[in-house]
């Protein structure tokens, strides 16, 4: 009868622990694989180099893009037709066309905003906004093309413009 309830626990223990070894690990890989790509990443760069007005065209809540080396999913990703550039950093006019008249870059005047900051901004379909960020002018990054806010990115900001 010893024997029967000590094999008894031995092999709830071995359960137990088996258990919470696959738990354990399921956590790790969520992290790994999955929380690692979300909101808020370390600086893609020090600083913001594109500030721009534009009109919001759609609002997606943990958008996911993905790039050749890996993807990352933006806390709120808006579409915004362009409506002025404000400022371009000396060093990335050299990487895109810039047409202050036309308000396009590389031809487009529309252009995808990552953001990736904590709070939540009040933001809706139509309303005019102002944002500054880091735009990524490389076709290898999930930040390619689109300008990336995030509080890690010095002077970026997104606010609504008043009428």
């Amino acid at each position: 009868m010893v024997k029967w309830r000590s094999a008894k626990r031995k092999w709830l223990l071995a359960i137990v622990a088996v258990a919470l070894s696959v738990v354990a690990l399921t956590l790790i890989a969520y992290q790994v694989l999955i929380l690692s790509h979300m909101y808020p990443q370390d600086a893609l760069h020090a600083d913001s180099n594109l500030s721009l007005k534009g009109v919001v065209t759609s609002i997606e809540v943990n958008r996911r893009v993905d790039g050749m080396n890996g993807y990352h999913i933006f806390r709120f990703y808006y579409r915004v037709n362009i409506t002025q550039i404000v400022w371009v950093k000396d060093s990335l006019s050299g990487w895109v066309t810039v047409s202050y008249e036309n308000c396009t870059l590389n031809g487009w005047n529309s252009i995808g905003v990552g953001y990736d900051c904590p709070d939540k901004p009040e933001l809706a379909i139509g309303q005019t906004i102002e944002c500054k960020g880091y735009y990524g002018p490389v076709t290898d990054s999930p930040y390619s093309f689109q300008l990336t806010i995030a509080p890690t990115i010095n002077g970026s900001y997104l606010k609504t413009v008043g009428f």
